[in-house]
């Protein structure tokens, strides 16, 4: 009994694995037949949409799942920085240019309580007891996260037209935001141009 059942659950499992495999090939078959498609016609979201969702079968039941990114992809910005060692360098003399200016607002004491910490890619900037920066490199996005205790998180795409570090969503400069909310927590102008 217990071999049959063996034998039972074995030859479902096949059967489910030969499945899995023909449902795979067929939709490696679509996608490149839409792929095709897409290419001669200058379309791409039959093939996204065949991409972001797919079907699972058990016995007597059928489910159907979207893939969902959990990432963010440079939308809004033409010029995404491919090479990431350009991103990098970028990055640093950004960073660079805001220790820079944040030494000069510690040496000026007009803010209590004030701190900086750079490390592997991440800026601290404890402003007293009125909240802690955290801007930091995104390499896989090619981006600039920030949190702030005024405006919360944002994340930054390089303009490479303007040269200068954007808020995805509303486009305002990282340097302008920055210089504007140290402006309103330590009333000190960083000027950063």
């Amino acid at each position: 009994m217990i071999a049959n059942l063996l034998k039972e659950t074995s030859n479902r499992a096949y059967t489910n694995l030969l499945f899995s495999s023909i449902r795979n090939r067929i939709l490696v078959n679509n996608i490149s037949t839409t792929s095709k498609w897409s290419l001669t016609n200058k379309q791409v979201s039959p093939i996204t949409s065949q991409l972001n969702i797919f079907t699972t079968t058990t016995t007597n039941t059928t489910t159907t799942h979207n893939k969902k990114s959990y990432s963010t992809v440079n939308s809004n910005n033409k010029n995404p920085i491919s090479d990431v060692y350009l991103f990098h360098e970028i990055v640093d003399k950004e960073f660079e240019l805001f220790i820079d200016k944040l030494e000069i607002l510690n040496e000026a004491n007009t803010c209590e309580g004030f701190e900086i910490e750079g490390n592997d890619g991440v800026l601290t900037v404890i402003v007293g007891k009125k909240g802690t920066y955290v801007i930091n490199k995104q390499t896989p996005n090619r981006q600039i996260w920030w949190s702030s205790p005024l405006s919360g998180p944002k994340r930054f795409d390089y303009d490479s037209v303007k040269k200068s570090w954007v808020d995805n969503r509303d486009g305002t400069p990282l340097r302008q935001l920055f210089n504007s909310e140290i402006l309103t927590l330590c009333k000190y102008d960083m000027k950063i141009e």
